[in-house]
């Protein structure tokens, strides 16, 4: 299997996968997207709140802040507490402000951290408040896991496809240029005298180009055996880091299995 990473700013990440199998790739996405543990809050404690915003709503709010950090943290499954909550499972994030003046705007940067977990993204709005409105709380973060919970999910967008394939009859194309018109994502141009495509990987297959040639001299298929694998990272672990993490528990899954079976057959 050959990797190759096509992009990687900020959050966004693209790799092709050559000569693996679809279903290998899927199971990483899966993975990222229902495996790998962050921290998120899970409890939020409201002391004063005079703003408009219900206490309900602005703890949603909170719970949905993407947060970095938690080393040292254990999940409250396997924490000696029960999972009732304790310095070992969970981090505390601290919010206090008055607004000086109408439609002041409370960020998330504001989310005060006593821990090991803070926050990643600080301009997020929580809250509106006008003058000599008030909130103060206390925010506790656990770790878990996408399959628990939306908020403990590290991606907003993870996605794979398969490599498409556009294919010119140079015999039957008579450089009409109604595909490259047709195509929403602008990847075909005439070159000379022939039909080019630009970016092959930016293909969405929606065979809009097949329609509108008027000679049928384009078709487009997809080869199952190379595999774009696109994530968009919200903000808790980078997109290479989502892969690692989501590698290290298929991996350990796999060791589970194999010393069970091995254990099966010793006795």
């Amino acid at each position: 299997m050959d990797v190759e990473v096509l992009g990687n700013v900020g959050a966004r990440f693209k790799l092709v996968a050559r000569g693996a199998r679809p279903s290998f790739i899927n199971a990483i996405r899966r993975t990222v997207m229902a495996e790998v543990v962050i921290p998120a809050v899970e409890k939020v404690f409201i002391a004063e709140n005079s703003g408009v915003l219900y206490d309900e709503i602005l703890a949603h709010r909170i719970g949905l802040v993407p947060l970095k950090g938690g080393e040292g943290l254990v999940r409250p499954s396997e924490c000696d507490c029960g999972g009732k909550g304790c310095p070992r499972c969970e981090a505390i994030l601290t919010l206090e402000v008055e607004a000086p003046e109408d439609s002041f705007t409370v960020y998330s940067g504001r989310l005060k951290p006593e821990g090991s977990v803070f926050v990643a993204n600080n301009d997020i709005p929580l809250a509106v408040l006008n003058k000599g409105q008030k909130i103060a709380l206390e925010a506790h973060a656990r770790l878990g896991s996408g399959k628990e919970h939306a908020k403990w999910q590290p991606v907003s967008c993870a996605a794979i496809k398969y490599e498409p394939i556009i294919t010119v009859d140079p015999e039957k194309c008579s450089l009409s240029a109604r595909c490259v018109e047709a195509c929403p994502k602008r990847i075909l141009a005439i070159e000379g005298n022939a039909l080019k495509v630009t970016s092959i990987w930016d293909c969405t297959l929606c065979k809009e180009c097949v329609e509108a040639c008027p000679n049928g001299a384009i078709s487009v298929s997809y080869n199952t055996a190379n595999v774009l694998l696109a994530l968009e990272s919200e903000g808790s672990l980078s997109p290479q880091e989502l892969i690692y993490a989501a590698c290290d528990v298929l991996k350990n899954k796999f060791e589970s299995i194999r010393i069970s079976l091995e254990n099966k057959e010793a006795s």
